[in-house]
C-alpha cells in the first residue's frame, strides 16, 4: 500500500495535467455537435476472375448515411473514400455481397444508419472470346465535290471478349460513327468500337485508327465562246471563237471561267493567203482537255 501512495505521490503534478488534457479531450470530442449527412463512396472491384465478366449494373458508388461530430464528419466529406470488394472466389450466376454497418471503417464517433444500395447484387456470366473484323461506319458524307476512295482499320480485325450468346450473333464490330462532313483529303482518325450496349471488351486494349482516302470529284464542264488567238502573225480567223470542254478535280473546274483558258493557232512560217489551222488549248495545270469544236478553223493572212 506504501508502496501505491509512492507511486501515486511522484511526478504528482504530471500525472493531473494528463488526466485534465485526457478529459478535457473527450469533452471536446464527447460534446462537439453532431450531424448527419451522405457519403458517396467509390465501389472498386478486385480480383475479377478471367473467365467470366458481370452482365449486371454496376454501381459506380454506394452512398452511405452517416452521423457523428461535425469535425469528423466534415473531414469525412473532404476525403476521396473507397469502398473495395473482392471477386476472387465468385461463381458464374447470380451474387449477392451484404454491405452491412460492419463493411465501412470509419473514425471512432462516426455511426452508419444507412447504406445503399444493400445487399449488393451481381450477376456473373461465363465469356468466351472471338476474334472479328472491324467494320467502320460513317457519318454524313464529305463536302460537295468530294467523295471517299477508299477506308481501311488499323487493326483491320479484334479479339474480343464476352457471353456467348451476344458474340455467337454477331460477324463484324462497329466502330463508333466517323464524321466525314469536313473532309477534303486522305486523313487518319482516330475511332473506338461501338458495342452497342453488349456486354463485350476488347481482349487486347490497342487505339483503332481509320484510314481514310478522300479527294475530289472528277467535274466535266464545257465553256462556249472561246476566242481563238493567232500568234505571232495576225490573221483574220473563221470561225474566231470555238468550244472546250474540260475535265478535273472538282473545285478547280468548278471555279474556271472563259478567261482562264487560252485557244491559240500558229501562223508562224506562214505565207499570205487562206490555210486551215489546228486550234490549240492552253489550259491550267490540273486540267486535261476533253474537246475543242471546231478542231480546226480557216485562217486568211494578209500580204505584208
Amino acid at each position: 500500500m506504501s508502496a501505491l501512495l509512492a507511486f501515486l505521490e511522484r511526478n504528482r503534478s504530471l500525472k493531473l495535467l494528463s488526466l485534465f488534457l485526457a478529459v478535457a479531450l473527450w469533452l471536446a470530442v464527447g460534446g462537439e455537435e453532431r450531424t448527419e449527412t451522405n457519403l458517396n463512396i467509390s465501389l472498386e472491384l478486385l480480383n475479377m476472375p478471367h473467365n467470366l465478366m458481370i452482365t449486371s449494373e454496376v454501381p459506380s458508388h454506394i452512398q452511405v448515411r452517416v452521423s457523428g461530430p461535425r469535425g469528423l464528419i466534415r473531414t469525412l466529406t473532404q476525403s476521396r473514400l473507397t469502398h473495395t470488394l473482392d471477386l476472387s472466389d465468385v461463381k458464374p450466376g447470380r451474387q449477392t455481397f451484404p454491405l452491412g454497418v460492419g463493411s465501412f471503417h470509419f473514425p471512432r464517433g462516426v455511426q452508419v444508419t444507412r447504406v445503399q444500395p444493400n445487399p449488393l447484387v451481381l450477376t456473373f456470366t461465363p465469356t468466351v472470346t472471338r476474334t472479328l473484323p472491324v467494320q467502320l461506319v460513317f457519318l454524313g458524307r464529305p463536302p460537295e465535290g468530294y467523295e471517299v476512295k477508299s477506308v481501311r482499320t488499323r487493326p483491320s480485325k479484334v479479339k474480343i471478349k464476352g457471353p456467348a450468346n451476344e458474340l455467337d450473333e454477331l460477324k463484324f464490330i462497329p466502330t463508333v460513327p466517323v464524321d466525314l462532313t469536313n473532309l477534303t483529303q486522305p486523313s487518319t482518325l482516330a475511332t473506338d468500337l461501338n458495342f452497342q450496349d453488349l456486354h463485350l471488351s476488347m481482349v487486347d486494349q490497342t487505339p483503332i485508327l481509320a484510314d481514310v482516302d478522300i479527294s475530289p470529284k472528277i467535274l466535266k464542264r464545257t465553256f462556249e465562246g472561246i476566242p481563238v488567238v493567232p500568234q505571232p502573225q495576225a490573221a483574220k480567223l473563221s470561225p474566231d471563237k470555238v468550244t472546250v470542254t474540260v475535265e478535273g478535280p472538282w473545285p478547280q473546274v468548278k471555279s474556271l471561267e472563259n478567261q482562264n483558258l487560252k485557244a491559240t493557232v500558229s501562223t508562224g512560217n506562214l505565207s499570205s493567203g487562206r490555210h486551215r489551222l489546228k486550234v490549240e488549248v492552253l489550259l491550267p495545270n490540273g486540267l486535261t482537255l476533253v474537246s475543242v469544236t471546231p478542231q480546226s478553223l480557216a485562217a486568211r493572212l494578209e500580204k505584208k
